[in-house]
């Protein structure tokens, strides 16, 4: 008989949980924010043929405080 970790025997227990969980978990956006995709998708940089090679910074101050 292979003894298995029982550390590594509860993650793998807890994946299992996990992994159900995500099977039968269903949610709903709201109609506010289908509206903000919508309008973020529709942004000229979103669309086909765009120039997307550039790299986002996001919140980067260029200040060296």
């Amino acid at each position: 008989m292979e003894l298995v970790d029982p550390e590594l025997e509860r993650a793998m227990r807890g994946l299992e949980q996990a992994a159900e969980f995500a099977r039968t978990y269903r949610f709903e956006l709201s109609p506010e924010y289908l509206q903000l995709i919508g309008k973020v998708e529709a942004l000229p940089q979103n669309q086909s043929g765009a120039d997307k090679s550039g790299r986002w910074l996001g919140n980067r101050s260029s200040s060296k405080d």
